[in-house]
């Protein structure tokens, strides 16, 4: 939870000074004030997905390891087209769900390990994370005609920042605070926080959530791949495969 609100920080020591350079203009720093039902959208958003969803997230990865971890978490795609059916926001329609079947069978090729051990408490936490993930993702869609992409991750970074920061204190969270830490939350918060979520939201503006979240399931691939480039490591046929897979399901949702 500290690391989570220190990757916040460090995002937001990114942000703030873009909004001002792009002259990005948004309700949030103006006089008026947003709707409460805007407000309580953008908080919860903020705390279900890079706050809870994350959270469970790594604890899943701790308990089941990465691969099978990845590949329950990202129903997440099927749980954003679920609450955004349910909430009204979207209407999901068959060329979208075809596309997110699809998409899915990539991340389970590239992904997936026979070796994985299956733990149920494992198994919950990564259920919670795609829930919540699924949730954040359509959430944000209420902000849409009140706040820019760049201004939406500066607010819901704030409340993340807070939040996170609150309950590492009452949960007394023990962590050991070091150069490393502050090296990944730097990098992770810049890169994935900073320049992630601003393009993540601005996606969503623009195509819609359950698309968005489509196109995501290229991340836990792309993320293998790069760090097998890193490490000077073959990429597998696997991983491409995968890549392809997932690939077409982004490309079948899109087809009009």
């Amino acid at each position: 939870m500290l690391f989570t609100s220190a990757r916040a920080l460090f995002a937001l020591l990114f942000l703030v000074p873009a909004l001002f350079i792009f002259e990005a203009k948004s309700t949030a720093f103006s006089a008026n004030k947003l709707p409460v039902g805007v407000l309580l959208a953008i908080f919860l958003s903020a705390v279900t997905g890079p706050g809870i969803g994350d959270a469970a997230y790594v604890k899943s990865i701790q308990l089941l390891g990465g691969p099978l971890a990845v590949t329950i978490s990202y129903t997440y795609i099927f749980f954003t087209e679920l609450i955004a059916f349910l909430l009204g926001v979207e209407k999901v329609t068959q060329r979208a769900l075809l596309g997110s079947i699809v998409a899915f069978i990539g991340v389970v090729v590239a992904v997936a390990a026979k070796n994985s051990h299956v733990k149920l408490e494992g198994v919950a936490y990564a259920l919670v994370a795609a829930v919540n993930w699924g949730l954040a993702t359509v959430l944000i869609r209420y902000a849409r005609e009140y706040l820019d992409p760049v201004a939406l991750s500066i607010v819901r970074l704030s409340i993340v920042v807070v939040v996170m920061l609150l309950a590492s204190f009452l949960l007394k969270e023990e962590l050991s605070v070091n150069r490393g830490f502050f090296v990944a939350a730097l990098v992770t918060g810049v890169l994935g926080w900073g320049v992630g979520m601003a393009l993540f939201i601005y996606s969503i503006y623009s195509i819609g959530a359950s698309t968005t979240a489509i196109a995501t399931a290229l991340t836990p691939i792309l993320s293998q791949i790069t760090s097998r480039l890193i490490a000077r490591e073959r990429v597998s046929l696997r991983l491409l495969l995968g890549a392809l897979v997932v690939g077409a399901g982004i490309a079948i949702s899109n087809m009009h």
